[in-house]
């Protein structure tokens, strides 16, 4: 039987309808197999060791660098400085063997640890023996509790008697004496606004030593002072001291002596 044309063109539509549908899903494969991104595949993080850190008397969460400079009245009576340490190089620092613990240099600052409670470690600097000049040194704890102190030792002499200017852990100011093996307190702990408490935070401590006369400054503000007669001269350095807690920290930067103004006395002329 002889097809109409219209059956002849509608049999060629849906065969070229068929063929494009064939077409284009075999497009669709491609392209969804060309295309797509495999899922990277993820290392697991070996886990970072867990440090632990005493418990401390919560602070701020506001942490400013220490700032200011020193008053006119202590800058007008520094003369030049005469020893200066950043600690980038090995200067000589003599260990004090005065119970267990230890002393390190690394990126630039000198680190003292003691590993018993109720104990102290000191460096000393190696600066000749000095009776009067101004010290300073930046100090920052890294491991500490309670009544844990970190500072300056001064007029040490070959008995290891001293004086310390020391901060505490708890962000406290305090001065003591140690003659004959007993430790005496001159200035018992004070808290001070010039002080930045908490872990890792720098704060800047000073001394003018002065015959018996001592001033004791903090961030470049002063803030108390005292008298004492009891050691002439001697060695300076660097101390950490444990109370409770079995190991005390704390890390030092740029220490340096000045010597002090001689105030020029004026004679008479004839």
């Amino acid at each position: 039987m002889m097809k109409s044309k219209f059956t002849v063109r509608v049999h060629r539509q849906r065969a070229a309808i068929a063929v494009l549908v064939a077409v284009t899903g075999l497009v669709g494969c491609i392209n969804a197999d060309t295309l797509s991104t495999p899922s990277p595949s993820v290392t697991p993080l070996t886990p970072s060791p867990t440090i632990f850190f005493p418990t401390l008397i919560s602070t701020s969460t506001i942490t400013p660098a220490p700032t200011g400079s020193p008053t006119p009245d202590l800058a007008a009576g520094l003369g030049e400085v005469t020893f200066m340490d950043d600690f980038r190089i090995e200067r000589g620092w003599i260990p004090a063997e005065l119970s267990q613990g230890g002393v390190s240099l690394s990126d630039g600052r000198l680190t003292l640890a003691v590993r018993q409670s109720n104990s102290l470690f000191m460096a000393i600097s190696p600066a000749d023996p000095i009776q009067n000049a101004y010290l300073e040194v930046e100090v920052r704890p890294d491991l500490c509790s309670s009544n844990d102190e970190f500072g300056l030792a001064f007029r040490i002499n070959e008995n290891f008697e001293h004086y310390r200017f020391t901060l505490t852990c708890q962000g406290e100011a305090r001065v003591v004496g140690v003659v004959e093996g007993s430790e005496r307190v001159l200035i018992a702990n004070i808290n001070s606004t010039a002080i930045f408490p908490g872990l890792f935070l720098s704060n800047r401590l000073g001394v003018l030593m002065d015959g018996d006369n001592f001033r004791f400054f903090i961030n470049g503000e002063e803030v108390f002072s005292d008298r004492d007669l009891s050691l002439i001269n001697g060695n300076v350095g660097l101390v950490v001291r444990a109370r409770q807690s079995g190991q005390t920290t704390a890390s030092f930067d740029n220490f340096l002596i000045r010597r002090l103004q001689q105030i020029p006395v004026s004679t008479a002329t004839e």
